[in-house]
């Protein structure tokens, strides 16, 4: 037994009912992952009758369980608070949370804030719980069915207010946005407005379902929500720039190509300065059993496995992708933190008895600009991936390429980044 679990039976002498850690932050992680999450937690360690209900406080859940086989009968509980990102960090920072969910990476100024729990940059402080999509939605009857990212910039900052002038029905343009506080609305800021502000005549909302209600009783509405808020409203295609139009699907978004695609975090204090059942819970929440939740939620998880498609690359024909793409610090070859995560997985991925055999191809890309130095770095990157499989003790046959330019992003705008990646294929 966990020791958290053994000190259980001397709290609960006092109390009726112990608080085993809290979240607090984003709504897009609040209102139906994280509870989940917990939930499934609880059931994994042995604790029974597990329920999660609204608290008193709009946009609160509360995960309540019981301990059996205990001389008192333990009952537990895990509140957790869902009114934006930034409010995470903020109860991170007076102690009012164990756990801070976040939609959008932490800012330099939170970072500060939160130093003395630890790097928050670092693996030991920022945990990538799930990938999500920012799905651009309209009202099921709404004839478009894609739109260029500049056009959705143009949209939601006021420049273009009717239907018509994207070449739909007649109709006024009415806006739905998430409000200030949701990481979802900084992500939108980010990925979207670039600059530009939203406009006026905006409807705010606290909530994704919200929003999307009032998107599918509207046909002239539009708005942009969490992917497993979409339900019967319309996704639209999106492009950036010089890319093609991508859809948020599973494929996309678990790759990121998505160009309004995102990840979800958790930010937790050091390991020596947290409780030990948080670290306990992100265990769980990493693991194949915390990832299907994931999924079964509605966000992509970031379980691997290979799939068949049109190649992008001629020399790759006959190959199955794997559904993640390795992606790098800005201007440079070294992975990031999700990369990092994602070689782990990677490497268990191919040590698996299905796939010892497997030949593995990496192929690198940078930005799409003329000049050998593109090419020279791409192949870096890819060369660098296979080194890290290396190091994890792989020793496949591992071929690194350097792929020709496939834009996923406009090499200019805030996706540009999304380009410098490195795709994985594999030959059963």
């Amino acid at each position: 037994m966990a020791a958290w679990k053994q000190a259980l039976e001397q709290a609960a002498q006092s109390t009726a009912e112990i608080e085993l850690f809290s979240i607090v932050g984003s709504n897009t992680v609040g209102e139906k992952l994280a509870p989940a999450l917990v939930a499934g937690f609880l059931k994994s360690r042995g604790f029974s009758d597990v329920v999660v209900k609204s608290a008193a406080e709009a946009h609160s859940r509360k995960v309540t369980a019981r301990l059996d086989g205990t001389e008192h009968g333990i009952v537990v509980s895990v509140p957790v608070i869902a009114k934006g990102s930034s409010t995470g960090f903020k109860a991170l920072a007076s102690g009012g949370a164990d756990l801070g969910a976040s939609s959008r990476p932490i800012r330099e100024e939170e970072v500060m804030s939160l130093s003395a729990l630890g790097d928050m940059l670092s693996l030991e402080n920022e945990h990538i719980v799930a990938i999500d999509g920012l799905a651009i939605i309209v009202h099921r009857d709404n004839p478009l069915a894609q739109l260029p990212l500049q056009s959705v910039r143009d949209i939601f900052s006021g420049k273009l207010s009717n239907w018509s002038q994207l070449g739909g029905r007649d109709g006024v343009i009415k806006l739905h946005a998430r409000d200030d506080n949701s990481g979802t609305f900084d992500t939108f800021k980010r990925l979207v407005l670039s600059g530009a502000s939203l406009s006026r005549t905006s409807r705010r909302y606290e909530s994704n379902d919200d929003l999307t209600a009032a998107v599918n009783s509207d046909i002239n509405a539009v708005g942009f929500v969490a992917l497993p808020s979409i339900g019967s409203a319309k996704a639209l295609a999106v492009s950036d720039g010089v890319a093609l139009p991508l859809i948020p699907s599973e494929l996309t978004v678990a790759t990121e190509d998505y160009p309004l695609s995102r990840r979800l975090y958790f930010y937790t204090p050091a390991a020596a300065k947290r409780k030990p059942v948080v670290s306990d819970f992100l265990a769980f929440v990493h693991s194949n059993a915390g990832q299907s939740i994931v999924a079964r939620t509605g966000y992509v998880a970031q379980a691997l496995y290979a799939m068949s498609l049109d190649a992008a690359d001629g020399r790759l024909t006959g190959l199955l992708r794997l559904n993640l793409n390795i992606r790098f610090e800005d201007g440079s070859s070294a992975l990031d933190n999700k990369s990092k995560l994602d070689v782990q997985r990677l490497a268990a991925f191919l040590a698996a008895a299905e796939h010892r055999e497997s030949r593995i191809t990496l192929v690198g890309f940078s930005n799409p600009v003329t000049g050998a130095s593109q090419s020279s770095l791409s192949r870096l990157r890819a060369q660098n991936v296979r080194w890290a499989l290396r190091a994890e003790g792989i020793r496949h046959n591992i071929s690194a390429l350097a792929g020709s330019a496939v834009a996923v992003s406009d090499p200019d705008s805030p996706n540009g980044h999304r380009n410098r990646r490195v795709e994985v294929w594999i030959q059963q």
